[in-house]
């Protein structure tokens, strides 16, 4: 699963996000939440924000996260040399205050702040730096498949990093301040292995106190971060899986802050005194996984067929009460790139009815939905889905599992059909690229199996070729060979929904979905 983006702007000048506030109509707000203290006006601050989460954490290892919510919480943890802003428009330093580029392109320069530390006192080096982005590059399984044209990473000396490409790749800067090369300590890592996870040290505004994957994971500030100061000492993350539950926490002031609060409860949320539902602008796409080891996703025609059974704005309505757009492209909703060209596929069973028949399943064929229980919006999206097919003669089995079970079944190559969404952690589409649309470049077209050898050689020009121009029409022509072939069922793009108490104040998601920044500057009064 992919989380969000970023572009270079400092010494690269790479150009801003255009994106549009994706599914932000309506109600609710965009941008940080704010409104009455819901607390007879006291101004008065605590020292704790309690945020509640759908999904246990996978790992606190950046180099193994495949999940979201773990994604945006470790990032208050860790370092990377540089980080995106809170717009997610552009970069800003981290560990490294600056960095030189050669006139050929492939030797990078870093250099790191001499004061940064660990959570422990020690002092963040050069070769941590080298030493984690080895790590994760090499970490089976990982994101390695994005540095392909790393050569070498040294440490020049204890506050210099040098990175030598094979050749140009116009995405590294923004691969480096994606959340898989955090800096970590080597020693430390080495000497305890596994265990390190558990209790990791870490570079960030915050660190580790508590952990338990399932149930609630605490933080504190980390008193040796060298950057902004959290104004918050502690974060208590709880991990409730019920979107109901959680919003019965957030009614009761249990919980400050609650993601993904049900479509369904947006409008009675806001209608509840010093409540809100903040809708942030993503690079969330859902979708419907077709897995080509089942025959019939194989044929290009049954493929078109189901896009034309859908009805994606029936979906948008019951599943996000029309807080969505729905979608065309498998890339972000107006990411760099964004192919403005292509639209939804439109709702026509006749024309459904014929491309089935064209490709041998003229009364249809059964199969199934792997869906993630207690996921309201994902299950109301099947229900439609469901109702949809079986007007062409498709009989869909919806099966319901737990999130990373669900996830490991639509990753096994023996999913049929499985709902998933994705969002970007870099700004530059090669991320999602590589991972949708190469089905050698590390994740098999998102455990599709689908393959065009076209779309391959497209995307591994498109990260080679510097010139902005020319890789818009690489990254249209890609997008559109995947419209036109299907091997997703682009839904919409929604927003990030998160249930806000009035007494918060600050709180902020960037496209990316990380809120890392806003952490270290937002305040909770009294409640």
């Amino acid at each position: 699963m992919l989380r969000a983006f970023r572009p270079r702007t400092l010494s690269a000048g790479l150009v801003a996000l255009a994106l549009a506030a994706a599914g932000c109509g309506g109600s609710g707000t965009t941008g940080g939440s704010g409104g009455s203290s819901g607390s007879g006006g006291t101004t008065a601050t605590v020292s704790t924000l309690v945020i509640a989460n759908a999904v246990k954490v996978d790992t606190l290892d950046p180099a193994q996260n495949s999940v979201n919510e773990s994604i945006w919480m470790d990032q208050n943890l860790y370092s990377r040399l540089l980080q995106p802003n809170a717009t997610g428009t552009g970069l800003l330093p981290d560990l490294a205050t600056s960095w030189d580029i050669s006139k050929n392109g492939l030797t990078y320069t870093f250099h790191l702040r001499p004061d940064a530390q660990f959570s422990d006192g020690t002092p963040v080096t050069a070769q941590d730096a080298a030493y984690s982005i080895i790590r994760s590059k090499n970490t089976s399984g990982g994101w390695g498949f994005l540095l392909t044209a790393v050569k070498k990473v040294t440490a020049t000396d204890a506050h210099t990093l040098t990175i030598t490409l094979t050749q140009p790749h116009a995405p590294l800067l923004a691969d480096l301040a994606m959340y898989a090369y955090s800096i970590v300590p080597e020693k430390l890592v080495k000497a305890q292995g596994k265990a390190f996870w558990q209790h990791p040290v870490s570079s960030g505004p915050f660190m580790v106190t508590s952990y338990s994957a399932d149930s609630e994971i605490d933080l504190a500030r980390n008193p040796h971060f060298y950057g902004t100061k959290p104004k918050i000492s502690k974060v208590k993350i709880m991990i409730v899986p019920n979107d109901n539950t959680r919003v019965l926490m957030l009614q009761s002031k249990k919980a400050d802050i609650i993601e993904n609060p049900p479509g369904n409860l947006v409008s009675e949320i806001n209608k509840t005194p010093g409540l809100s539902v903040q809708l942030f602008p993503s690079t969330r796409v859902d979708f419907i996984q077709l897995d080509q080891h089942y025959k019939p996703f194989k044929n290009l025609y049954v493929r078109q067929a189901l896009n034309y059974a859908l009805d994606r704005s029936a979906i948008v309505k019951l599943a996000y009460q029309g807080h969505a757009i729905t979608g065309s492209s498998f890339m972000p909703y107006k990411m760099q790139y964004w192919n403005s060209s292509l639209q939804p596929y439109p709702y026509n069973v006749a024309k459904a009815k014929q491309l089935l028949a064209k490709g041998g399943y003229p009364h249809g064929f059964k199969t199934f939905l792997i869906t993630v229980s207690g996921d309201v919006a994902g299950q109301a999206e099947a229900v439609v889905v469901k109702s949809q097919l079986a007007a062409v003669g498709i009989n869909v089995d919806i099966q319901s599992y737990e999130l990373l079970t669900a996830y490991n079944k639509e990753d096994n190559g023996h999913s049929q059909m499985g709902e998933r969404y994705w969002t970007n952690d870099i700004i530059d589409p090669d991320e999602v690229a590589t991972f949708g649309a190469d089905c050698k470049g590390g994740a098999n077209a998102f455990n599709s199996y689908w393959c065009s050898t076209q779309a391959t050689k497209l995307v591994n020009q498109g990260r080679a070729e510097l010139n902005n121009a020319k890789r818009q029409q690489m990254y249209s022509q890609i997008q559109q060979i995947v419209y036109q072939q299907s091997p997703f069922l682009v839904i919409d793009y929604s927003p990030y929904r998160y249930g806000v108490g009035g007494w918060v104040q600050g709180f902020h998601a960037t496209p990316l979905g990380n809120y890392d920044l806003s952490l270290e500057t937002l305040t909770v009064s009294q409640h």
